[in-house]
């Protein structure tokens, strides 16, 4: 016999998403924004998102955590119904009036393999670097303003694990390259080049670690106000649903 499926018990209940909203201020909020709009996390206004958009996704999402990222279990803490309440404020947040990007997409792809270079260290899709975060799905899950703050101060909000490592070894040659692993004994990086290090502190003359990104900050003064918006409008579309 199929299992019935769960319903939010609390769906379009004013004052559930209401006790919502202080509840995600409280939990959610250090990553996804104060008003859901995003940061460290996805933003979560657009109504769609990379795990499904169903509430019994978001439900699933937020009980069960997502293995491999920073999103952890709420399982335990919040118990499914005050889990709905958070999904009910979620769903309250939505823009139905959502800001569309100005820029011409088509152009903003040309700048993003062309002038841009940005095909070097980002993947979209079967194309491109591994250094720097997938862009396949980025706009599916961020905001116009995420995209755009991305894109000309990579260093204001970076995404976590992409920090960068520094090694300088026992003949004294310096190797600068993004974090894959990082502990108390040890660390792996990738360079520029796409080449993998795995160093032991105790092998090395040193060893560090930056919370800074290696994407260079000089988008803003390389590309025009209206290649910006290009750029925007191109990131904007990728993964996104039409």
């Amino acid at each position: 016999m199929a299992q019935t499926e769960k319903r939010n018990p609390f769906q379009n209940d004013a004052q559930a998403a209401e006790a919502g909203r202080g509840i995600f201020r409280i939990y959610c909020s250090p990553c996804h924004g104060i008003h859901a709009e995003g940061g460290r996390g996805p933003d979560l206004t657009r109504g769609v998102y990379s795990a499904g958009d169903q509430d019994i996704d978001l439900l699933n999402v937020i009980s069960r955590g997502v293995p491999g990222t920073e999103m952890p279990s709420f399982s335990t803490g919040l118990g499914d119904e005050n889990i709905w309440r958070v999904i009910t404020y979620i769903r309250s947040a939505t823009r139905r009036d959502a800001e569309k990007p100005t820029g011409d997409a088509g152009a903003g792809e040309k700048l993003f393999w062309g002038k841009g270079a940005c095909g070097g260290c980002h993947r979209v899709g079967a194309r491109g670097g591994r250094m720097g975060p997938d862009l396949t799905r980025v706009g599916r899950t961020r905001s116009l303003k995420y995209l755009r703050e991305s894109v000309v101060s990579p260093n204001a909000d970076l995404t976590p694990g992409y920090n960068t490592v520094t090694v300088v070894t026992r003949d004294g040659k310096k190797i600068v390259g993004v974090q894959r692993g990082f502990d108390n004994f040890s660390a792996q990086l990738m360079d520029a080049r796409e080449n993998y290090y795995s160093f032991l502190k105790s092998d090395v003359n040193s060893l560090s670690r930056e919370f800074r990104s290696l994407m260079p900050d000089t988008y803003s003064k390389l590309f025009s106000a209206a290649e910006l918006n290009d750029m925007v409008a191109y990131l904007s579309g990728l993964g996104a649903k039409r």
